[in-house]
């Protein structure tokens, strides 16, 4: 895990007055925050396999068996996982009239071995269309970054629950209220396939160039806490 980039904390104070007999006692509302950057160690690649022509039933079959050679090739892939998911037979209208019809198969492959997801794009280029590629946080890398996260957060809010209450001249402090954000998870941005590969890379099958970049993760723990006298 990289470098933890920044500590955050805001304080407000305010005072809330009892009866005229009874002591005044200072209520405080504060927060920490700790922000990290990780590598993303996942890709989702979304395929489409399509054709278009007159004969529905015809293309059917085709993106059947298109979809079959594609399936076919990724059992070569031990690392990526892919599934078939939304198909749909479309027509198309010219003057307001059925021209042709359109069907579509899309499937989905996950993976973490990058060069296994180059290789495979570039081997059944000619079969399926790219949707969109998206790099993310596996959900084990997400829980032990956040646990870290959150484990230094707090010792962070309770260091400054003690400062507070020694610069205030108090003994000490009761915690009244405490929240934890630790669910902000900054996605990658979709990516086109116009992005990945040129054209001329296409052509010739060649293996795309991925860089995987990286995320943040958030953790902020909220809370109000009273000062001892």
């Amino acid at each position: 895990m990289k470098r933890i980039l920044a500590l955050m904390s805001i304080l407000t104070f305010s005072t809330l007055s009892f009866a005229e007999e009874a002591p005044e006692m200072g209520i405080i509302n504060f927060e920490a925050s700790a922000v990290t950057e990780i590598d993303n160690d996942e890709l989702v690649t979304r395929l489409q396999v399509f054709e278009q022509g007159k004969n529905p039933g015809q293309l059917t079959e085709l993106v059947n068996k298109k979809t079959a050679l594609v399936l076919d090739a990724v059992k070569h892939f031990k690392g990526i996982h892919a599934e078939t998911s939304s198909y749909n037979t479309q027509p198309v209208y010219d003057d307001g009239k059925i021209s042709q019809w359109r069907v579509t198969q899309q499937l989905t492959l996950e993976t973490a071995d990058f060069e296994q997801m180059s290789q495979f794009i570039a081997d059944i280029s000619s079969l399926a269309n790219i949707q969109s590629m998206q790099f993310q946080i596996s959900k084990e890398k997400t829980e032990q970054a956040k646990t870290q996260l959150l484990k230094l957060t707090i010792k962070n809010f309770k260091d400054k629950a003690t400062l507070i209450s020694k610069e205030f001249d108090r003994s000490g402090y009761e915690l009244m209220s405490l929240s934890i954000d630790n669910n902000f998870v900054r996605p990658m941005p979709m990516m086109e396939r116009a992005n990945l590969m040129s054209s001329d890379m296409r052509m010739k099958g060649a293996p795309a160039a991925l860089e995987a970049g990286n995320n943040e993760i958030t953790v902020t723990v909220r809370g109000s806490i009273q000062l001892s006298k």
